[in-house]
């Protein structure tokens, strides 16, 4: 197996679709966290000048989606077949629809501007978010209890991981408060996640941080 080494900062955000992946497959990886003030020293380093970047026997590879979809190649976690390949990939760019509006609640200057985003964010893009997921996850004609096919992909984690790390932190709320109430296929699918056994131990023993 290849030595891994995760580099990012110290925070869960998009590297932690990685992380789960390791956990769950049981790979072997040096989790490499750094602080924020010591980035403008690392940047120039990078091969793009951005994180996260993934050591690979030494060679470090950036962009979170190849290394996603590495992963997700490299460990049974991409389908079994070109079709079911695509319906990964289909509600992967479904969940990455979010982050434009992330990064401008980031960008946004001063407290009043952020809640304001903050709120229509929650009213209009989670909730479209929510009710796309739903239908991608009733189209999975296997009804396994998972987006695509009969066993868990990438498209679980990077869902898990919107759902459960992401939009509650960026909507000010704890950990998994993302409602899902009215989605009942999805809030069963965030228990079955959470429910795994090595996600379960991640999850309680991972560094705690606010995004």
């Amino acid at each position: 197996m290849p030595s891994y080494k995760l580099i990012y900062f110290d925070i869960k955000a998009r590297a932690e679709v990685v992380r789960y992946m390791m956990e769950l497959k049981g790979i072997k990886y040096e989790d490499h966290r750094i602080q924020k003030d010591t980035w403008p020293e690392l940047k120039p380093k990078t091969p793009l000048g951005q994180l996260p970047v993934l050591e690979i026997d030494g060679a470090e590879y950036p962009q979170s989606n190849a290394l996603f979809r590495y992963i997700a190649r490299e460990y049974d976690l991409y389908g079994s077949s070109p079709i079911e390949q695509l319906q990964i990939d289909v509600v992967c760019e479904t969940v990455d629809d979010m982050w434009p509006g992330f990064y401008k609640i980031f960008e946004a200057e001063g407290d009043e501007k952020k809640n304001e985003l903050r709120k229509k964010l929650a009213d209009e893009g989670a909730m479209k978010l929510t009710k796309n997921l739903e239908k991608l996850f009733k189209n999975n004609k296997d009804d396994s209890g998972w987006f695509v096919g009969n066993k868990i992909t990438l498209v679980d984690v990077m869902a898990f991981n919107m759902i459960y790390d992401l939009l509650p932190t960026v909507l000010n709320m704890k950990e998994g408060e993302v409602d899902v109430k009215e989605h009942d296929v999805l809030k069963a699918f965030v228990e079955r996640f959470t429910a795994l056994e090595k996600i379960a131990d991640w999850i309680k023993r991972r560094p705690q941080t606010t995004f």
